[in-house]
């Protein structure tokens, strides 16, 4: 197998495939029929839920239990897709568009794993992480949601304390256990290889998912100026 490397000609194919297919198979399912819009919705939840189960058995069986927790913020998001789908409380939307976008999307361009396309870690990850920002555009495509700005703030208050319980949850589980990677900068090549040492990498981790929460959600900022110009 080929080390990963994000030059990788595969990444990079594989990149845009997965991008394409977040932006554009839910207008393709606009106007089709309930049963295949529900179609989708469990395709998403069933892949979602297949990503879970192989990390839980590759970290958390093969390896220590303790790596394989669903705790890691992509974790939440996918939860937080999930319940979505199945209460259609807007809550949820809200966490797995800001926590997703931010995150998996994150995790998207810099996948923290060994090896590059064909291996199973890749397309899981890759796979795993796209179908969390797929259930995002398809309830703002196809269930007409967005988020307000008011969502902003009250959204990274929640992320926020998520972000300080991994604190002591790392602690009781003990090393290696890294949640939200509190302890120790992710592995592989992404941002935080230009952040401060642990613990200090955690401060700009924060003030960078601030920035980028905000900036997720400027597009719906200037449609909102632009469209009471018009008025």
């Amino acid at each position: 197998m080929t080390n990963f490397s994000l030059l990788d000609p595969s990444h990079i194919i594989f990149t845009f495939f997965c991008i394409a297919i977040i932006i554009f198979l839910p207008k393709i399912f606009l106007d089709k029929s309930t049963r295949s819009k529900r179609g989708l919705v469990l395709v998403i939840i069933s892949l979602l839920l297949i990503n879970q189960g192989m990390d839980l058995y590759r970290e958390g069986y093969m390896d220590e239990l303790k790596l394989g927790l669903p705790l890691h913020l992509c974790d939440f998001s996918t939860a937080s897709i999930i319940l979505y789908f199945f209460t259609q409380r807007k809550e949820f939307f809200l966490f797995a568009f800001f926590a997703g976008f931010s995150g998996a999307g994150m995790a998207i361009l810099t996948p923290d794993v060994l090896y590059s396309f064909p291996h199973i870690d890749y397309v899981r990850h890759m796979i795993g992480h796209s179908m969390i920002l797929l259930g995002v555009t398809y309830a703002m495509v196809i269930d007409h949601l967005r988020p307000q700005f008011k969502d902003v703030h009250r959204v990274l208050a929640v992320m926020t304390l998520f972000m300080l319980s991994m604190y002591p949850i790392n602690y009781l589980l003990g090393a290696p256990a890294n949640y939200w990677f509190v302890i120790e900068k992710p592995p592989g090549l992404n941002i935080t290889d230009y952040m401060r040492d642990a613990p200090y990498h955690m401060v700009d981790i924060f003030i960078i998912a601030v920035i980028v929460c905000y900036l997720i959600y400027t597009p719906y900022l200037i449609k909102d100026k632009l469209q009471m110009n018009k008025s």
